[in-house]
């Protein structure tokens, strides 16, 4: 949280903001491999628990690809454990996700339990329970509400398979709003089939308890690793780079966090400087104890550790060799963006083998 306090002050800068931006991935990385090197790395931007893969909505391309609750999920006596091992290594921040997270039945008490030790709480949920849920949700503080918006609001309800979905997830906002929880983001993931709607969210999202809405490209993992005609094409990322450069002044609009590295590509930079903190300043921990390193990928191949078997507080100790390396990715060697973006997203660059360089340079500035 120091750090992200010594950023806005810098960026507020004129020239010293510009020439930042440039070296902000590479400087903040490597003060993040120093602390390492210390013993004190912590994750302090926030630990992620996927407390169940329980969900209401089917939305295909779902990065947990949830539905059904999984086998072996952290019982409440075991997430009271976390919780109480996180406090004492000094984290600050716990996100609260899933699946949907609100479909567990004690998550109430296991937030409440979070608070009691004074962790700051994040929630990420699709808005349907919350309502419902108000008078418990507000015995609670939030330092985060995060919820997704597909598109237009029957565009929403026919992509995540239930009527009243986008409804109630602005409801939700609203009630946040209410709770007086500082930041509420809507994130919308882009893709061929929605982002002809972005247009009219606009007027939408501007009116709505939102904070910040992010744009994120579809990332190939989760049920769109197996699924076809999710990926934007140059001349769709060219449009939605000055999509966002024409609408921010209206809306505090930007790219989301794992694709913000786009703006490395543009003329001028929009929104926050990218880091990619996997591993550095952030990890998941999945709903059957598998700690991993981000939080888009989910994928078991890629754990540290479970905390049934080692504390969390060690597996951050010992672990994440692979995130805490000073390789440079072979297809970043000689690459003029490199030090502003150090190969971007962590998970992209697993699964495509390179960022969306490549796709961003075979667009042009032309609209769809």
């Amino acid at each position: 949280m120091i750090i992200e306090g010594v950023e806005r002050g810098v960026m507020n800068l004129p020239v010293l903001g510009r020439l930042y931006r440039k070296r902000a991935a590479g400087l903040k990385r490597r003060f993040c491999l120093l602390l390492n090197r210390l013993g004190i790395l912590k994750p302090y931007t926030f630990v992620q628990w996927l407390a169940t893969n329980r969900c209401n909505l089917s939305c295909p391309f779902c990065e947990t690809s949830s539905g059904e609750a999984g086998p072996g999920e952290l019982s409440m006596e075991e997430a009271r454990g976390l919780i109480d091992d996180l406090c004492s290594m000094g984290v600050k921040r716990l996100l609260i996700s899933g699946g949907e997270p609100l479909m567990r039945q004690d998550i109430c008490e296991i937030m409440a339990y979070a608070n009691r030790r004074n962790l700051l709480l994040g929630l990420a949920t699709n808005g349907w329970f919350v309502q419902e849920m108000e008078n418990a949700l507000r015995k609670l503080k939030f330092f985060l509400y995060f919820t997704s918006m597909d598109g237009m609001p029957e565009y929403h309800d026919r992509s995540r398979g239930r009527a009243n979905a986008f409804s109630l997830a602005m409801g939700g906002l609203e009630l946040f709003a209410r709770m007086g929880t500082p930041v509420r983001i809507v994130n919308t993931v882009v893709h061929p089939g929605n982002i002809p709607h972005l247009e009219g969210m606009v007027e939408i999202i501007r009116n709505s308890a939102a904070t910040s809405w992010r744009l994120s490209p579809v990332s190939n993992v989760g049920r769109a690793e197996s699924s076809a005609g999710y990926d934007l094409s140059g001349e769709q990322l060219h449009y939605l780079a000055d999509f966002i450069r024409r609408n921010r002044k209206s809306v505090n609009l930007e790219f989301g966090e794992s694709h913000a590295y786009l703006g490395c590509f543009t003329e001028n930079a929009v929104g926050k400087p990218f880091f990619c903190g996997a591993g550095l300043t952030r990890c998941s921990i999945m709903p059957d104890g598998e700690v991993v390193g981000c939080h888009q990928i989910f994928d078991r191949s890629f754990s540290e550790g479970n905390i049934r078997e080692k504390a969390f507080s060690r597996i951050w100790q010992e672990g994440f060799s692979r995130f805490r390396g000073n390789a440079t990715p072979s297809t970043c060697l000689g690459c003029a963006y490199f030090h502003g973006c150090l190969g971007g997203c962590w998970a992209e660059m697993e699964k495509r083998g390179s960022c969306m360089k490549s796709v961003w340079h075979n667009g042009n500035k032309t609209h769809l």
